[in-house]
């Protein structure tokens, strides 16, 4: 793969920008994700912990800026490590104006890389998936936000005109952590599927302009930038949960003090300097300086693994994530299963998601009504109910996926504000 076709300008639509902009094309897309309805949702969507509990944990919404923010930092790194590995020669003036805004590019897919998640985190994911298996003739539907996501950017916000954000190309690469569909998905290659069959003729335009290495029918290799993305997301998402899980009581402050150490690979000389901020300021203090370092140490780690694989994943061969490949693999894996066993397994976090599950179904189970029966008394009131559009009501195909789409786009709080006045609780 060669940069001059991975930071592809064409747009995926014709909402065009405005002329004579000083701002990049790539900068253009960072305002079009932010601004965005479905960006703005992710404030009232859980992360792990529940809404409302504090206002110190992160929702969605603020979990995607700062994974943004480290995706921004890893780009920076991997245009030195372009520098010293590309030829200069090889690339134009035009070019190498474009690699300079590898880290808007970065950080608009990290942005959006939660964007097609529903309400309630992956107990939303599983309601969606039981209900359709229950009631209709979908028996193997899976529910997949990273899917959502991308039909989401490039179709959703006009279903009309099947037109989403019209982002470019290079963009749209770089969010897809998973280039291919239910059906192509190669287990050796990729634990999951980033396209619905619907929205695969998108990316086969986005893999075409691109220059993406296809590794068999409607399966690609990743886009090199969606490396980035997926390790700011791992980077961020451990490391903010082991923080929020202090300072909501979950687990005690040594315990996350020794995990985000671990996870940093700090030696006696940083844990000391914590003693010492936790000393005059407090554990909160403590734990902002050792997330601080941890972060760093990551960023760091991950621009030395990129460095040492750079030539595979330019040329499709790397499998497998950044972290994964890194020497914080080891570590990272420790602190995932402390997550797993202390924090994801706490009863708070679980009545979250039981609640959630529960909410989910009965909306789904409800909605679906309307997918068989639309013409009914109970499917013409639904119709309404969803804002469904006349003329395309009539296709079966439709209001199945307009019924994802909806519910899929929920808030939490609307989740739960719609379950209350439907089902009179």
């Amino acid at each position: 793969m060669h940069w001059s076709t991975l930071l592809s300008t064409y747009r995926l639509g014709d909402f065009a920008a405005a002329a004579n902009s000083r701002r990049s094309v790539y900068n253009q897309d960072y305002g079009r994700v932010l601004y965005s309805s479905a960006f703005r949702r992710l404030q009232d969507k859980t992360q792990v912990f529940p809404l409302g509990r504090n206002d110190y944990v992160r929702t969605r919404l603020t979990h995607s800026l700062e994974v943004a923010n480290v995706g921004r930092a890893l780009a920076m790194e991997l245009q030195d490590i372009i520098a010293a590995q590309e030829p200069a020669a090889d690339f134009s003036p035009e070019l190498q104006r474009m690699l300079s805004c590898l880290g808007d590019i970065v950080s608009t897919a990290c942005l959006a890389h939660d964007i097609g998640n529903p309400p309630f985190g992956h107990s939303g994911e599983t309601a969606i998936e039981t209900a359709v298996r229950k009631l209709t003739p979908h028996q193997d539907y899976t529910f997949e936000g990273n899917a959502q996501g991308f039909r989401l950017l490039t179709r959703i916000c006009d279903p009309i005109k099947d037109a989403g954000l019209n982002l470019t190309c290079a963009t749209l690469g770089a969010f897809t952590k998973y280039p291919c569909t239910p059906a192509s998905k190669d287990k050796s290659v990729y634990k999951k599927y980033g396209l619905n069959p619907s929205e695969l003729p998108a990316f086969r335009t986005v893999a075409q302009q691109c220059g993406l290495v296809p590794l068999g029918p409607d399966i690609w290799a990743r886009h090199p930038l969606a490396y980035l993305m997926e390790a700011a997301d791992d980077i961020s998402y451990l490391v903010a949960d082991i923080e929020d899980a202090y300072v909501s009581g979950i687990i005690s402050y040594d315990a996350a003090m020794d995990n985000l150490l671990l996870l940093s690979g700090a030696g006696d000389s940083t844990r000391n300097k914590a003693a010492q901020e936790h000393a005059r300021s407090g554990p909160r203090s403590a734990l902002r300086f050792a997330r601080a370092v941890t972060i760093g140490a990551c960023i760091q780690a991950m621009a030395d693994t990129l460095k040492e694989h750079y030539p595979a994943i330019m040329n499709g061969s790397h499998r497998g994530s950044l972290m994964k490949s890194s020497c914080l693999a080891p570590a990272h894996a420790q602190v995932s299963d402390f997550s797993v066993k202390e924090i994801y397994s706490h009863e708070s976090v679980i009545k979250v998601e039981v609640t959630g599950f529960n909410v989910m179904m009965k909306l789904m189970e409800l909605y679906l009504e309307w997918v068989d029966s639309p013409d009914s008394p109970l499917g013409r009131h639904l119709a309404s109910i969803l804002h469904a559009h006349p003329a395309l009501s009539s296709d079966p195909a439709y209001r199945f996926s307009h019924i994802i789409d909806y519910v899929s786009g929920m808030t939490d709080s609307y989740a739960l504000k719609t379950y209350s006045e439907l089902f009179g609780v």
